[in-house]
């Protein structure tokens, strides 16, 4: 089952993204570096609104810079928490989605595992493991 966790927003300048949800009411966690991903990212949260994640390319090669040489500042990513990456993986491999990244750590979201998923009439989405029990 898929949990709704967040919207991904790939950005180019995350300090000047950022600025503009604060000014709407959102809270921003600090940014963090992920090497692994090759990304900048920040939290930001509201009260009765969606959580997003602000993702900055921390080198070209990234497929977040491509993105944003194609599309500009965009939503990037649905996020969803499940219980057991790897069955979750597979069930969605069923619905003929690929893995495309992962399962790997992510260092924004407490070293939880990550995994990146896309099917064309659906997109992009990101899975993230649940906390342990």
């Amino acid at each position: 089952m898929l949990t709704f966790h967040h919207i991904g927003i790939a950005c180019r300048d995350i300090e000047k993204t950022k600025a503009f949800y604060l000014q709407q009411g959102y809270t921003a966690t600090p940014t963090v570096d992920d090497p692994l991903q090759h990304v900048r990212i920040s939290f930001l949260n509201k009260e009765g609104a969606p959580r997003l994640e602000l993702l900055e390319p921390l080198d070209e090669q990234n497929p977040v810079a491509r993105t944003l040489a194609t599309a500009g500042v965009t939503p990037y990513h649905m996020c969803y928490e499940v219980r057991d990456l790897e069955s979750a993986i597979a069930e969605l491999r069923t619905q003929r989605f690929l893995l495309v990244n992962g399962p790997v750590p992510a260092c924004a979201l407490e070293n939880r595992r990550i995994a990146f998923m896309f099917q064309k009439n659906t997109g992009l989405i990101e899975l993230v493991e649940s906390h342990s029990p």
